[in-house]
């Protein structure tokens, strides 16, 4: 009946603007010409006609409490009551709309958890990379006093002096005339600090006696490489993060481009390595035992102090279980402009001798830029392609400095962390990672009895042996999704659904709207007509 009622007043008000029409048509013509309208009976004119077209509309829409304003059968009283709610209604729907969309620009990004069940051999190996407690080889070291030249009153004391100060350690710094003693010595031999500390370093064949990669004897100088650390020379399996890679040449054609990967769990699946300490080759550690430190990182990750770290000690049998994480981002991540997700991709920026971005790369990248400007050259450890000075006895100092920047969480704030307390920004411009693996690991270990190896060729009565083994534990793992926190599709859904529950808004809501400001005032005068 309401229906009806609206039609009846429409046509009465068509059926009232035609019989004017009508009788003005009627009207003598004369030759007076009309006076011309005033403004404020144009808009007085405008008014009338909107509010007419408004009252129109809030007897016909479908949006809650507005036919309740202009209805003829209930009090004024009423009116304004249900004015009030409108009013108020609408002012909510727009708070809480604008609330939505601050919360979301306030988390563009948000990460969740996709698959608890994500096969393992979709995730990369991750890099094992072994450092000897014993950073100097004593059979190295004493071959060097007995070849190495020294000038004019110098002693043996001091050349065994500037075997120990390849370690650099951090507790105290070296006077400046040791240094020049240590210059003058290095230069009559032809060496560098780095020349020198590669020739005393233990080599990694004599380290790594054995090695069995996925239940198969592998050759160790195959899998393993020696690279530069902040740790000193280290043997790194599944290392891809350098530009170059220090495998023999005979065997460099063996070498994968891509990071291992296995397709099982258990120790049979994965590494095992038995480890040679080489306890009488001691002469310079920081350790009061034999052992190795064991470092576990992603592939693509210069190993330092940031990654999972183990400790194997000797005549131990060490089993590491590594349980894989993996984190990815989607196609409307990548499309989103890296300051609203606040992470980076691995190829969106380029790194200075390393493969491939990270924030571990990029917080190591950082640190060497702090150094350079700080010593005016760059540490032994770094790749340079020549177009840099590397750094050299006479910057040892510096370098003793600048190691501990190294083990700062924040390397560019000069402050304890007692002190700082939050940051606004990421250190160093180093955005997290959009994509990444992260490899938790868990460490057991027993007693490891050398007489098991007695029937096999490469059997060493030596009772220092370490017998380790680096496995997936588990065939699936934890997969987490960083997406956007909306969409458009969620957006819309999301503003929909807060106007739709307050007012009962809709998108033929807002048609109807437009339907009764344009529309219907061009369809009537066209009835007029």
């Amino acid at each position: 009946m309401a229906f009806k009622k609206r039609r009846i007043f429409d046509l009465r008000m068509v059926q009232a603007q035609q019989l004017a029409t009508t009788a003005s048509s009627r009207k003598p013509t004369t030759n007076e010409t009309p006076l011309p309208v005033k403004p404020a009976q144009q808009f007085r004119r405008f008014g009338e006609w909107f509010s007419e077209n408004m009252r129109n509309y809030c007897q016909t829409t479908s949006l809650h409490g507005f036919s309740y304003i202009t209805r003829q059968d209930i009090s004024r009283g009423e009116r304004l009551f249900w004015l009030v709610v409108v009013i108020l209604a609408i002012i909510t729907s727009i708070v809480l709309v604008v609330v939505s969309w601050y919360w979301s620009q306030q988390t563009p990004t948000v990460t969740v958890i996709e698959s608890s069940h994500f096969p393992t051999w979709n995730i990369p190996f991750p890099a094992v990379t072994i450092c000897n407690f014993n950073k100097i080889s004593r059979l190295k070291a004493l071959a060097m006093l007995d070849q190495m030249q020294l000038p004019a009153g110098v002693n043996k004391s001091e050349l065994h002096n500037l075997l120990i100060f390849t370690l650099l350690p951090v507790d105290n710094l070296i006077s400046n005339s040791s240094l020049q003693i240590y210059h003058r010595i290095l230069s009559l031999n032809n060496l560098t600090l780095n020349g020198l500390t590669q020739q005393l370093s233990p080599d990694c064949i004599d380290m790594i006696s054995s090695c069995i990669w996925k239940g198969i004897n592998t050759r160790c100088d195959s899998l393993f490489q020696r690279i530069d650390t902040m740790e000193g020379q280290c043997c790194t399996f599944n290392y891809f993060g350098g530009v170059t890679n220090h495998f023999p040449e005979k065997i460099a054609y063996q070498v994968p481009k891509r990071p291992y990967r296995v397709t099982g769990c258990g120790y049979p699946t994965g590494l095992s390595v038995l480890l040679n300490p080489m306890g009488t080759d001691y002469y310079g550690t920081f350790f009061s035992g034999y052992g190795f430190r064991l470092l576990l990182h992603d592939a693509y990750n210069f190993p330092d102090e940031n990654s999972e770290t183990k400790v194997v000690t000797a005549t131990r049998e060490s089993f590491v279980r590594i349980n894989p994480e993996s984190t990815y981002a989607t196609n409307d991540i990548r499309r989103m402009n890296p300051s609203l997700r606040n992470c980076l991709f691995g190829s969106e920026r380029s790194m200075h001798g390393l493969r491939r971005y990270s924030f571990i790369n990029c917080m190591f990248e950082c640190r060497v830029r702090m150094t350079k400007d700080l010593c005016g050259c760059i540490p032994p450890y770094v790749y340079n392609n020549g177009s840099e000075r590397v750094c050299d006895v006479l910057d040892a100092n510096c370098m003793i400095h600048s190691k501990r920047l190294f083990s700062h969480a924040l390397p560019n704030l000069n402050l304890s962390l007692s002190v700082v307390q939050e940051t606004s920004t990421f250190p160093c411009g180093c955005l997290p990672d959009c994509q990444s693996n992260h490899y938790v690991s868990e460490s057991t270990m027993g007693r490891l009895d050398m007489s098991y190896f007695a029937n096999r060729p490469t059997y060493s009565n030596a009772s220092d042996r370490i017998l380790l083994h680096v496995f997936f534990s588990d065939l699936m793992s934890t997969r987490y999704r960083t997406d956007i926190f909306q969409n458009w599709l969620s957006a819309l859904a999301s503003f929909g659904g807060l106007l739709g529950l307050i007012m009962g808004f809709s998108i033929v809501t807002a048609f109807e709207f437009l339907y009764f400001l344009t529309f219907r005032p061009i369809f009537n005068y066209i009835n007029r007509n």
